[in-house]
């Protein structure tokens, strides 16, 4: 039988399956959770790189083994409660920011017209995050903000980025937890034609299998947000 000539696959497969049904069905509840231990591994993993790596650099003489092991075992200690630390408010800003970008940059779509976008955001890649992407200083030198009307739209996007900057803010539990449903989603999307394959008696391949499905990531989020809203939304009233 496929699955008992991979178990090791099958046991991942599980694993990823089970990890995203949780995050489907319990973002909200594990939003804290998740920003916690998120701040301490990477708080942990920054002191350790700079205690092994950037202090014996810049330490003069030579550091030993056991000096660079010590640097790297304070560092990690006092990097992990940094980083436990400051990471929500980190992430909250990061949230109000991307929302006033992306909101703004709508807005200005929606009134000037596609061709405002061009000027802005040029990708070198495909694959560049959206915020550093974005060129504002491509808009001023368009000549576009000595224009009257475009400055009345400009204006305009840069309140209705504001305020969806403050409501993200505000909001930002439930972007975190919506982020965390949607990525649930990704992980069992994907791993739905892998388990297709395993219903029909076929070996697992991920590499070959793993696909995300757009329709299946759609109705994982819609049912993911509706079993935390049903669970959540009457008692506590996140969405006041």
């Amino acid at each position: 039988m496929p699955i008992t000539e991979t178990p090791i696959l099958f046991a991942l497969l599980c694993l990823n399956t089970l990890v995203g049904l949780v995050l489907v069905t319990a973002a909200y509840d594990l939003k804290g959770l998740v920003l916690g231990w998120t701040g301490w591994i990477a708080g942990a993993f920054g002191g350790g790189v700079l205690g092994w790596v950037v202090v014996p650099e810049l330490a003069t003489g030579t550091v030993s083994a056991g000096g660079r092991l010590a640097f790297a075992g304070v560092l990690v200690l006092f990097g992990a409660v940094v980083g436990r630390a400051l990471l929500p408010f980190v992430a909250r800003f990061t949230v109000a920011i991307a929302a006033f970008v992306v909101t703004t940059l709508a807005t200005l779509v929606l009134t000037v017209g596609e061709s405002v976008l061009d000027l802005v955001y040029e990708p070198a890649e495909p694959g560049d995050p959206m915020l550093e992407a974005v060129q504002v200083d491509a808009l001023a030198e368009s000549g576009l903000l000595a224009q009257p009307e475009f400055q009345q739209f400009f204006v305009a996007a840069i309140v209705v980025g504001g305020v969806a900057g403050i409501l993200a803010m505000r909001h930002y539990d439930l972007i975190i937890s919506l982020a965390l449903t949607g990525l649930g989603a990704g992980v069992l999307a994907t791993a739905y034609p892998v388990w297709r394959a395993v219903v029909d008696g076929n070996a697992i391949a991920v590499a070959q299998q793993a696909d995300l499905s757009i329709v299946v990531f759609s109705l994982l989020v819609l049912a993911g947000v509706a079993v935390q809203y049903l669970r959540h939304g009457r008692s506590s009233d996140p969405f006041a």
